[in-house]
């Protein structure tokens, strides 16, 4: 009997381990079949990364968010608000870009310093402060856009979000600074992984296994193929991408390999322990809310480049969307799990969500409903996985 039960968690431990690449392949095959291969198509496969990225770079500081018992429900909003103060400086002010980006960095700091000050200091529940942002911001929207469409922004502030690699050297439908960026970051992939094991295998730290290694590097080396293969031959890389790419890399070295990347762990997983171990959480809790709404201004900055234009609605539910996203890809939503680059798949994989059902023509209605199942059911097996573990 308690062979049987060992096994059953083992099996759903598998599943769930792998629950996101699953998902991935049954919306992709799916849709795929269904819109006739329109979906699968390259030109609708690079709108589909370009619609996602916005909430995929949110997604990225979110994970922390919550991996630290944390929440963020004003995530959208903040980057509409920061998206109409940069539109209002530049169109009606006449601001350059590099002045307005200054303005953009002192927004995120303020509403980081904000959450931090009533989250971190004052011990305020994160899930209220954040939402008493998400109001107030509204009101700041509505306060200096006066509720209308402000734009368009400048060239050199729009390129961010909208604009794509140079295409000198481009042949035979083959973008080649792509291909060359493609082939240089795979090769420091290689570099960098084989040099990681070669170090814990010399500190003890793991056992020799490089059968099981060079299988994952490849299938990491396929999977990059075959999305980079989406900008090689369609338009290259925009920046919004490379940006990405870039603060994904970076957050995943700081989770995995940084002190701070242990503290928001350890928070998560016991503030009680973790201040009794020496850890400052009001700090690790501030540095998180700070770097959120940094990144977030990133968000904002390409979100406004690629829509020209700052509207009152600008990032309406975009954090239920990296919400979403963190939880589908395996960040557990009690804390204390989580992982960067899963939390940037399963943002994508809500954004192609959105974009099947589009090219379906499916409704509003039936939009919403399928994305709240999606939510409640990684919820659901979040909390199975837990239960199964313990």
């Amino acid at each position: 009997m308690e062979q049987a039960k060992t096994k059953k968690k083992f099996e759903f431990t598998s599943i769930y381990k792998y629950s996101l690449f699953i998902e991935v392949i049954i919306v992709f095959v799916l849709f795929g079949i269904l819109t006739g291969g329109t979906f699968l198509s390259t030109r609708n496969l690079s709108n589909l990364m370009m619609q996602g990225v916005t909430c995929s770079i949110i997604a990225i500081t979110m994970t922390l968010v919550i991996v630290s018992c944390n929440a963020d429900l004003s995530a959208g909003t903040a980057l509409g608000c920061i998206g109409t103060i940069a539109a209002v400086l530049q169109v009606t002010k006449g601001w350059g870009t590099i002045p307005t980006f200054l303005a953009v960095i002192a927004s995120c700091l303020f509403i980081g310093a904000w959450h931090a000050y009533w989250i971190a200091y004052k011990k305020l529940p994160a899930f209220i402060v954040t939402l008493a942002t998400q109001l107030i911001l509204k009101g700041v929207i509505l306060l200096i856009g006066n509720g209308a469409a402000i734009g368009p922004v400048r060239d050199s502030f729009a390129r961010f979000g909208s604009a794509y690699l140079p295409n000198f050297g481009k042949e035979g439908g083959i973008h080649i600074l792509s291909l060359i960026i493609t082939l240089a970051g795979c090769a420091l992939y290689v570099f960098l992984t084989v040099s990681s094991e070669k170090k814990k295998i010399a500190r003890g730290l793991t056992a020799p296994n490089w059968k099981r290694k060079i299988a994952t590097m490849v299938s990491v080396l396929a999977l990059t193929f075959i999305i980079s293969s989406i900008f090689i031959f369609y338009r290259g890389f925009p920046y919004a991408i490379i940006l990405l790419v870039i603060f994904t890399a970076i957050f995943h070295f700081v989770v995995n390999n940084t002190m701070f990347g242990r503290y928001v762990f350890a928070i998560g997983g016991n503030v009680e322990a973790a201040k009794l171990s020496g850890i400052n959480t009001e700090r690790v809790v501030m540095k998180i809310y700070m770097l959120h709404t940094l990144i977030v201004g990133v968000a904002s900055v390409i979100y406004l480049g690629r829509v020209g234009q700052a509207t009152a609605t600008a990032g309406t539910s975009f954090e239920f969307t990296a919400i979403t996203g963190c939880v589908v890809g395996g960040t557990s939503i009690l804390g204390g799990r989580g992982n960067v680059i899963g939390a940037v798949i399963g943002t994508m994989l809500m954004a192609s969500l959105d974009n099947g059902m589009s090219l379906l023509n499916m409704g509003q209605s039936s939009q919403y409903i399928v994305k709240g199942l999606v939510l409640m059911l990684a919820i659901a097996m979040d909390v199975i996985s837990r239960e199964k573990k313990g």
